[in-house]
């Protein structure tokens, strides 16, 4: 066994720019505005599903 260690997540939801809503594994003790940065992030990023 690997002596690496898994960071510690929680689930949080967070709001997407176009309104919708998604939940995601961040570390804790983010603030709910770090959060929905990150999900906007991940939401940019994601290719579009039409493609």
């Amino acid at each position: 066994m690997s002596d690496e260690r898994v960071p510690e997540l929680e689930m949080r939801e967070a709001a997407l720019p176009d309104g919708a809503r998604m939940v995601i594994a961040v570390k804790p003790g983010l603030s709910q505005d770090e959060v929905d940065l990150l999900a906007a992030r991940l939401w940019q990023e994601a290719p579009d599903p039409g493609e």
